[in-house]
């Protein structure tokens, strides 16, 4: 998957940057409806991850400053991908819908599952990674 600064189509997957390490992903309607697991990150500060739970914003609102990105799908993406009509029940009939879980239940998995029909995070993925390695005590580079 790649992806672009460009026009939203209902049904994208959105993301716009956090931090150097972190993206917050939603599913995009329209300019005025985004529908995403929690705010951006930097607009729920304070939170518990028990009082996240699935939200609509308009795309100011979701992005907080940064510069939304849209997912370009590769061909195979595009055939795994649901139609627009089902990716938009689907995000929007989780709306309320809470148990927020950074490492198995973020936005990111949200996205994934409203477009795909499958959970995936690929920060996720690092991150676990990345415990893996100091639990076991491996450094980065070493084998």
């Amino acid at each position: 998957m790649k992806w672009s600064v460009r026009e939203g189509k209902a049904g994208d997957m959105v993301r716009v940057k956090v931090n150097s390490q972190m993206d917050h992903y939603g599913v995009y309607i329209s300019d005025s409806e985004i529908i995403q697991f929690g705010k951006n990150p930097s607009l729920r500060m304070g939170l518990s991850e028990s009082e996240v739970f699935v939200c609509a914003t308009d795309i100011n609102e979701f992005r907080d400053g940064g510069f939304p990105e849209f997912a370009d799908l590769s061909f195979s993406e595009k055939l795994k991908r649901f139609k627009t009509d089902k990716i938009i029940d689907n995000a929007r009939s989780r709306i309320g819908e809470g148990g927020y879980n950074i490492l198995y239940n973020n936005c990111e998995h949200f996205a994934y599952e409203c477009i795909f029909g499958k959970k995936y995070s690929s920060q996720s993925e690092k991150a676990k990674k990345v415990i893996k390695q100091m639990a076991t005590g491996q450094e980065k580079g070493e084998d």
